[in-house]
């Protein structure tokens, strides 16, 4: 039954209801955008701190990278369960606050004595242990803003926009490097955190465990282990009852593994597969990323095409992009190559993303949000182990082909299953 004017949840008439609606979501997308545009310009000025402080050793810039996903790995699931308990707008701003307040400890310190490596380890711990919370309380956050035929092209602005911003984040930091110390450059990203939390606060929002013309579910804000424990058991549930959901969630594992090792390979596939110098890996890298809008334009232009038949496509196209760079040493064809492959691998996220808003009760979405991240973050560490490895003992070409040829034969295997589950499906009913 619809609601007539003034009525339901949102008491506006249709037409204004929907102006209201677009400017709350751009309102989130602002603050989205501002968010990750900090985190590339923090990022990249922390980098190069741990460096010079390290004396151009790499190995408190390894040490950070493995921080900065282990914490969340170990409190990804509790920092869910809590976000399920709490009003998305205020969780997201006194994290963003929070991390700039707390990244603004590095200037400071600096006027005060050289930057230690013990100042540095401290301030990467408490912010990886906030930034744990952003994922689950942002991706449960979206279904109570944006009606549910809607997620799946706001997914798709959400990747297009978040990656803009954080590419533009080093790119800045960069350029403000030949101006400033570093120190003072994040400064300057802490200050855009703020604002980012300002602007988060600012997003009107349903109360926690309300979705988009739903009525309110109460839920308790203590966190209790046997409660978690339930709430996992209800996930796993509606999981096992759902087959295209899972399949798609393996496909997120299988992101992960890929995206990973990828950064940490280009330096060697600049110089050993294209036979160009170290500073064509910048090229290859932001070839690679920037194929994340490639895929939100995808997305909001195949709206109403199934996710896992784009995921398949994704796939698909990644294997043969990643196989067409292992057969050939042209600088020509590696930035194209991975570009496709970038657009192919980062259509994955945004899908998976739209499917749990869509079939998972708010009450637990945070949590199942929370879940799924830790298996991206275990194939993640896979990815890096086992990339690096075979790298070392296959070489970059071998292992280039297989995972292309991987990527391939999964993306049939991900069609003929979707077919298969269909056919059950129908002779079931």
């Amino acid at each position: 039954m619809s609601n007539g004017p003034g009525t339901g949840p949102f008491p506006y008439r249709l037409k204004w209801e929907r102006i209201l609606r677009n400017n709350r979501f751009r309102m989130l997308l602002a603050a989205y955008t501002l968010s990750q545009f900090s985190e590339g310009m923090t990022q990249t000025s922390l980098t190069w701190i741990a460096f010079r402080s390290s004396h151009n050793h790499i190995g408190l810039v390894a040490t950070i990278g493995l921080l900065q996903t282990l914490i969340p790995f170990f409190i990804i699931l509790p920092a869910g369960y809590l976000a399920d308990r709490f009003p998305a707008p205020p969780l997201l701003a006194g994290v963003n606050l929070f991390k700039g307040a707390t990244y603004a400890l590095i200037p400071l310190i600096s006027l005060l004595e050289p930057i230690s490596r013990t100042s540095i380890l401290s301030i990467v711990i408490l912010t990886a242990i906030l930034s744990s919370f952003f994922i689950p309380a942002f991706g449960a956050m979206l279904p109570s803003l944006v009606p549910a035929d809607g997620i799946k092209k706001a997914n798709g602005w959400i990747l297009i926009f978040g990656q803009g911003g954080y590419l533009l984040g080093p790119l800045t930091a960069g350029i403000l490097l030949f101006h400033l110390e570093a120190p003072w450059l994040i400064l300057i990203s802490g200050s855009c955190f703020a604002l980012s939390a300002v602007l988060m606060i600012l997003v009107p929002s349903l109360p926690s465990g309300q979705l988009y013309g739903q009525t309110p579910v109460s839920t308790p804000s203590k966190m209790h282990w046997s409660a978690v424990k339930k709430d996992l058991s209800q996930i796993l549930l509606l999981f096992r009852q759902r087959p295209n959901m899972i399949l798609a969630i393996l496909t997120l594992g299988v992101y992960g593994a890929v995206n990973a090792p990828l950064p940490v390979l280009f330096p060697l596939m600049a110089t050993e597969v294209f036979r160009m110098n170290k500073g064509f890996y910048t090229i290859l890298a932001g070839s690679y990323f920037s194929g994340a809008f490639l895929a939100g334009l995808t997305i909001i232009r195949l709206s109403g095409t199934p996710p896992l038949k784009l995921i398949a496509g994704g796939l698909g196209l990644a294997g043969l992009s990643l196989t067409a760079v292992s057969l050939t040493s042209s600088p020509w064809t590696g930035p194209l190559a991975f570009v496709l492959s970038g657009a192919g691998l980062a259509i994955i996220q945004p899908l998976v993303n739209e499917w749990l808003q869509k079939e998972v009760p708010r009450p637990l979405l945070g949590l199942a949000f929370s879940l799924t991240w830790l298996l991206f973050l275990m194939a993640s560490l896979t990815g890096i182990r086992g990339g690096s490895f075979l790298a070392e003992k296959v070489g970059l070409h071998p292992l280039l082909a297989g995972t292309g040829t991987g990527l391939f034969l999964l993306s049939g295997v991900l069609l003929l299953s979707t077919y298969l589950l269909k056919s059950v499906s129908k002779r079931n009913n």
